[in-house]
């Protein structure tokens, strides 16, 4: 398969253009300063289209070996597992900048080690200690809120039915909402993350929600 001619991993200064357009469409005021939570934001999603094209690459590599075919699984596992927990950060960052918590967001996304890392496979246990440490960053006050929410799950049974029976009752939409990702959803996805992407990597180099 063709190596891509796309630059997915986005420069600063495109990513700083995007978010000022954003910004002057949102209806609230977002200062400079906070702004800068979108422009890493989007470097999230530019991690994920960048492993998204390397798992497609490798799934459809022709390999006629069994040391080849090794090698093959084990690099689709390390970027699946990447996606995954790259992916779950962006759903968690996106809540946190639709809720106006942009320090969250810019305070645990160390962008230019985020670029590099992103950039090589060869450094992917770096980009590995990096995705743990920015879901645990800012995943933080959403597991603290989820833990409060749980403590009054019991109380608010009794209301939830009776909602549930009033929308199935007047035919009304479910409000169904997208869960965030638990704090054992998260450790999972570290656990995988680790399991796969072990501090001796050997793997080979290879020669949006806000729109």
């Amino acid at each position: 398969m063709p190596i891509a001619t796309e630059k997915f991993i986005t420069t600063h200064r495109d990513r700083v253009r995007r978010a000022n357009e954003y910004r002057a469409k949102s209806p609230e005021p977002i200062s400079i300063f906070d702004r800068e939570a979108i422009v890493e934001f989007y470097l999230l999603e530019d991690v994920v289209r960048l492993y998204q094209f390397r798992l497609a690459r490798e799934e459809a590599k022709v390999v006629n070996t069994r040391a080849g075919r090794m090698a093959r699984e084990r690099n689709i596992a390390k970027y699946k597992a990447i996606i995954d927990i790259f992916m779950s950060t962006v759903e968690i960052a996106w809540g946190e900048i639709d809720a106006g918590n942009y320090k969250i967001v810019w305070s645990n996304i160390p962008e230019h080690a985020l670029m590099v890392a992103a950039n090589s496979i060869k450094y992917l246990p770096q980009l590995r200690d990096i995705a743990v440490k920015m879901i645990k960053g800012i995943s933080a006050e959403m597991l603290e809120a989820q833990a409060l929410e749980k403590g009054f799950e019991e109380d608010l049974d009794d209301v939830e039915a009776h909602e549930a029976n009033y929308r199935r009752y007047y035919n009304m939409p479910d409000g169904t909402k997208v869960e965030a990702p638990s704090a054992e959803k998260i450790q999972e996805l570290i656990d995988k993350l680790n399991e796969v992407i072990p501090d001796n990597d050997n793997t080979v180099k290879y020669k949006s929600k806000l729109s």
